[in-house]
């Protein structure tokens, strides 16, 4: 059984999908939205998109489903899935980016190609998610340091 890890954006999730063939980068938008064609996933991130109406339960299938074929599953961070999780008994971690590093994940973000809009909406909820993630009933909470990733950390952890 994989454990899950839940990322706040710009953490290294997907890096690290495509780099470990035993970990899974369950990025949701193609869960929560109908998804074009002619743009990335990181493109589309703060456009209007219509809802998938089998979302948010097709996501927390593909979360279970995962934990079966892999060893780490990478998933998103948001108050929401902690409440699915942990009224399920689901365990999980959460790695965030320290709270005084903000312009570390601004930076990642135009790195990456996030829009301002996502930008923006990813700032409203940087220390509020914070908050709420310190309430939760984590097994682990790992705080990136400077320009550490989530790989730096499961290196540490001897998870990779």
């Amino acid at each position: 059984m994989g454990i899950i890890i839940a990322g706040f954006a710009t953490c290294g999730k997907s890096i690290l999908g495509k780099k470990y063939s035993n970990i899974k980068d369950l990025e949701s938008s193609p869960y929560k939205s109908i998804m074009r064609e002619d743009l990335s996933v990181e493109e589309q991130k703060g456009t209007k998109r219509e809802i998938n109406p089998m979302w948010p339960q097709n996501y927390y299938d593909a979360i279970l489903k995962a934990t079966n074929q892999y060893d780490i599953v990478l998933v998103q961070l948001k108050p929401e899935h902690f409440d699915y999780f942990d009224k399920h008994n689901i365990k999980y971690s959460i790695v965030y980016p320290n709270i005084n590093n903000w312009n570390v994940v601004e930076k990642r973000c135009i790195e990456r190609g996030n829009n301002e809009a996502f930008i923006k909406r990813l700032k409203e909820v940087f220390i509020p998610y914070y908050e709420d993630s310190l309430k939760r009933n984590y097994e682990k909470l790992y705080i990136l340091k400077d320009n550490e990733t989530l790989e730096d950390i499961l290196k540490k952890e001897n998870l990779i």
